[in-house]
């Protein structure tokens, strides 16, 4: 029988969404990026944090949404990924955080019936059913290639 794993839920638009565990190096107060010239529309700038620079995605425009800078919980949560042997980081604009929780490998279902960008999509790993809930479990390093 395999171990659980863990994850790292958040709502986005209404909707739950999870990374794995082991990919979260920091989650920040909504802390204001500063813009940066001639990037996507979903990239609202980049942030310092110990010395490094960090790109920020607002996760609400990534997902087709409009941004809303009026709810009070917002933050960003920082991730890191490996990209050519070394680790790259990049930050999650997220409405809230929720939870961090366990699952069991056989509460994992590989699809989603969720209505996503191509670019979320292609980073969804699938859905992971909860007592009361499906949280919708996505790839932190496809999400991030989209910035990196």
């Amino acid at each position: 029988m395999e171990e659980n794993k863990y994850a790292t839920s958040f709502l986005v638009g209404g909707q739950i969404f999870a990374v794995d565990t082991e990919a979260v190096r920091h989650i920040l107060e909504n802390i204001q990026p500063t813009r940066v010239p001639l990037t996507k529309p979903f990239v609202i700038g980049i942030i310092n944090n110990h010395g490094t620079m960090i790109p920020v995605v607002d996760l609400r425009k990534l997902l087709g949404k409009q941004p809303d800078d009026t709810l009070r919980e917002q933050c960003i949560i920082i991730i890191g990924v490996e990209e050519n042997g070394k680790e790259e980081m990049v930050g999650f604009k997220v409405d809230e955080m929720d939870d961090v929780f366990p699952y069991a490998p056989e509460n994992f279902k590989p699809e989603t019936v969720l209505d996503l960008t191509p670019e979320v999509q292609n980073a969804v790993a699938g859905t992971i059913k909860m007592a009361d809930k499906f949280v919708c479990l996505l790839k932190s390093a496809e999400l991030a290639s989209a910035m990196l």
